[in-house]
């Protein structure tokens, strides 16, 4: 049987698998129906593999994997893990892979995957599609074959990329997926002992753990962004949307360009140089929609976006559109939260 597998990043820290693998999880066991309708079998099925380098791995993560669509799970145990060295890693994952391949390996896009993924994929003599927006499957040639989708010639196109070699193997930013569990989903657990012969060259000198949020929009569930057509005025309407932000217990957040003319500060960009959000409600004020941006924000549940050009690119993308002044928008909001 054919299996995706999922390159889990372990949090030593906290005990559990980071979100971003569950979003891949998720997303690779919802493709499965995908592979069918492409193959037209009702009856083809792949395992869905999740795989974490750690000593040990608690119960309660076991089961999340399960439930988020994980088939199996397998822990690539040794203690050395705990101290990250993307060479020891890339070689013991390598070194399992070996034993156990796959046609598919998905990576989450976050700073140490994007140390490792590309060392695994030159040890197995293979490509990668990097930062990728989105996944899916396609067929050619009579063969299934996974189809990442990332930003491209400067950000202005999507392109969807084939890997000629297998494994076909691709990293993904992180919210782009929604989390889903499957309250009864089982699966299977193994364990992989690793002997590391080799010594690592990079040595720990001390750890300092940041006890804040890694993401200004970590768990986001309102969003009120501001794009470069509410500016002029001092950049008063961006200091009217935070205020708002505030009284709405919202996250503020920024398109490039407002970041660039400095009336917002890097950490609210959403986009491709920027965070990529996924809220329930996201709100785009003076926003055109240019596609870093669009592919950054488009899994929000509810996009609302406000623009005087009626043929705006986030319009094809929102749920609600309003032709209008996005100032004169924000000041009626302001007047009815009693925002001065």
């Amino acid at each position: 049987m054919d299996k995706i597998i999922i390159f889990c990043e372990y949090d030593f820290d906290k005990n559990k698998i980071k979100d971003s693998s569950y979003e891949l999880i998720s997303k690779a066991h919802e493709l499965k129906k995908n592979a069918r309708e492409l193959l037209k079998d009702e009856n083809y099925n792949y395992l869905t593999e999740a795989v974490v380098l750690a000593d040990e791995i608690a119960q309660s993560e076991i089961e999340k994997a399960y439930k988020t669509g994980a088939d199996r799970l397998v822990l690539i145990k040794n203690p050395i893990f705990r101290n990250f060295d993307s060479i020891i890693y890339s070689k013991a994952f390598v070194e399992y892979y070996n034993q156990n391949p796959s046609p598919w390996i998905l990576f989450p896009a976050t700073p140490a995957t994007r140390m490792t993924a590309p060392r695994i994929t030159t040890l197995l003599n293979t490509g990668l599609v990097a930062d990728c927006t989105g996944i899916d499957f396609v067929l050619k040639d009579s063969t299934l074959k996974l189809a990442p989708t990332r930003p491209t010639f400067g950000a202005e196109l999507m392109a969807t990329i084939l890997s000629k070699k297998d494994p076909q193997c691709a990293t993904i930013r992180p919210k782009t997926f929604e989390i889903k569990y499957e309250n009864n989903k089982e699966g299977e657990f193994l364990k992989f002992d690793i002997d590391i012969k080799e010594t690592s060259k990079i040595k720990t000198l001390s750890t300092i753990i940041n006890k804040e949020e890694n993401s200004y929009f970590k768990d986001a569930k309102i969003v009120l962004a501001c794009g470069f057509g509410i500016s002029g005025d001092n950049g008063i309407y961006y200091k009217k949307v935070e205020k708002l932000a505030q009284k709405l217990g919202a996250k503020i957040a920024s398109s490039r360009k407002a970041v660039d003319y400095n009336y917002m500060p890097h950490k609210y960009q959403i986009g491709q140089s920027g965070e990529n959000v996924a809220a329930d409600l996201y709100i785009a004020f003076g926003i055109s929609g240019a596609i870093q941006h669009i592919c950054a924000m488009k899994n929000s549940k509810t996009i609302i976006s406000i623009n005087t050009d009626e043929n705006s690119e986030i319009f094809k993308y929102s749920d609600y559109k309003i032709v209008a002044d996005a100032k004169k928008i924000i000041d009626e909001l302001c007047k009815r939260y009693s925002i001065e």
